[in-house]
């Protein structure tokens, strides 16, 4: 879909260079990647004071350039760099994201879509986080002119000035990211003998039990005040996923059991759906936590939590990390209530695809 003619600020190119104030926004180009390393290791460091969690490798700009170069490679040109005075100021690098409707994916991004991941953007400890509102700007209309109307970025949840910048541009919270240390105790947990609920970890011959739970997390989801569509085409794709975790044993399924009845579970994959600056290696994810509705209340979640945290402290793992829907007041509630903490959000913007034909 091409945007209407009468609309020249969208048909300029998008890398026409930005000048003012000694500040120019060019083309992300390979030669860039040392540069953006070092803005990347930079924003680590003032991460980490906020959230000591990440991983300090990361504060090298050495460790980066993989990383960036692989962004580089999937962004198919999306990417700008703002020099000012001649210096790295920031940079910004975004892929589109085209899934099929049977994928997973589709689950978590509509059909056309531009993602600015986590490491793919920074901007100098000496510039203002309104850097990223000219980033965005040289890009956006790109975007759009293309048909790409759903943008997202991901940020980190302490960077109050970063969040600021892409809260004014439009952009909404949709995932929160959330991290814990495995440690650290599960808080109202009935004790032993005073609950008849049993957790027992799932193998393939539950997948139907695994199925049928997952299934209530997504029509969950679809409630208000989230409504996020539950996408049936990808419940195959999603049995797959299950049954291939379940044959290592880096992953676990937990599954809560009351009088023989499944009420709840919670589902893990090594490492899974990690933001890419954290340590891996000693992270856990949790990919599914779920209680029926007709059995919360009583203690499920968290038996079921205590549980997965003294698993995952017996594989050795430090932290367990987790998303959950922005808008879903339930999860939100339970999650940061018991010992997780907010590490990064998830933002949304949907622009009005009548741009693309409506005159001024």
């Amino acid at each position: 879909m091409l945007v209407d003619e009468r609309l020249p600020s969208l048909r300029r190119s998008p890398f026409d260079t930005i000048a003012g104030m000694s500040l120019t926004v060019t083309e992300f180009e390979e030669q860039h990647i040392d540069s953006a390393a070092r803005l990347l290791a930079a924003r680590q460091v003032a991460d980490r004071r906020r959230e000591p969690s990440l991983s300090a490798a990361f504060e090298s700009p050495e460790a980066l350039p993989p990383m960036l170069e692989k962004l580089l490679q999937q962004s198919k040109g999306n990417g700008v760099i703002a020099l000012r005075n001649g210096e790295p100021a920031g940079y910004m690098i975004a892929s589109p994201v085209l899934p099929a409707p049977a994928q997973l994916i589709a689950q978590f991004f509509p059909p056309r879509a531009m993602n600015v991941p986590y490491e793919g953007h920074a901007v100098a400890p000496t510039e203002d986080a309104s850097l990223y509102r000219d980033l965005y700007a040289s890009l956006a209309g790109k975007w759009v002119s293309a048909g790409y109307f759903e943008h997202f970025v991901n940020v980190p949840a302490q960077d109050a000035g970063a969040c600021e910048a892409w809260n004014s541009l439009g952009f909404g919270r949709e995932l929160t990211c959330v991290i814990r240390e495995v440690d650290e105790p599960v808080i109202g947990v009935p004790a032993p003998g005073q609950s008849s609920t049993e957790v027992h970890r799932a193998g393939e011959e539950d997948i139907a039990v695994i199925e049928a739970l997952a299934d209530a997390l997504w029509v969950h989801h679809t409630g208000s005040p989230i409504f996020t569509p539950f996408m049936r085409d990808t419940q195959e794709s999603e049995r797959e996923l299950s049954l291939e975790l379940m044959k290592a044993p880096a992953n676990a399924h937990f599954v809560a059991y009351r009088d023989s009845e499944p009420l709840g579970m919670n589902t893990f994959m090594k490492q899974g759906f990690l933001p890419p600056l954290l340590p891996a290696e000693e992270c856990t994810y949790l990919w599914q936590g779920i209680v029926y509705g007709h059995a919360r209340g009583g203690g499920i979640g968290r038996t079921l939590l205590a549980h997965a945290m003294d698993w995952a402290r017996d594989q050795g793992y430090r932290l367990c990390v987790l998303h959950f829907y922005s808008a879903n007041i339930s999860g939100g509630s339970f999650w940061l209530g018991n010992g997780f903490r907010p590490l990064e959000y998830r933002l949304r913007r949907h622009v009005d695809e009548r741009i693309a034909w409506a005159g001024r």
